[in-house]
């Protein structure tokens, strides 16, 4: 059975990533692993485990004014695909599908009513586990 339509990933933006760890380790005991981001900028992806299984993760803004938010990501097996499939049913591109190493294919989608969300077609290794 393919997972795909399923809920895959919610990741929180916020700009107190630190805050968020003692949070939500506080509300559900959360446990927060920081990591180093792939690129130059110096960014880091916090996972949010529980017991030793992934519940979601946690990184900063790219740029100022992006207010804190959850993201749901849904799997499909292809962005793309899904993409132009929003459109014709009458939702709008936030960013248009693009590739994350390691991660997979992603893009940022509104419903008609004005609901976020994203689409990932995950990357074969991201699936593996490595």
């Amino acid at each position: 059975m393919s997972e795909a339509g399923r809920f895959f990933w919610n990741e929180l933006m916020t700009p107190d990533v630190e805050g968020a760890k003692v949070f939500y380790g506080r509300l559900f005991g959360w446990e927060g692993q920081t990591t180093p981001m792939p690129g130059p900028d110096g960014a880091e992806y916090t996972g949010f485990m529980l017991g030793g299984t992934p519940a979601g993760g946690a990184l900063a803004p790219p740029e100022p004014g992006i207010p804190p938010h959850w993201m749901p990501y849904v799997r499909v097996e292809d962005a793309d695909a899904t993409e132009a499939a929003a459109v014709e049913a009458g939702g709008q591109v936030c960013r248009s599908a693009f590739d994350v190493p390691q991660v997979g294919r992603i893009a940022v989608l509104q419903d008609p009513a004005g609901a976020v969300f994203a689409v990932i077609a995950p990357a074969p290794e991201l699936l593996a586990g490595g």
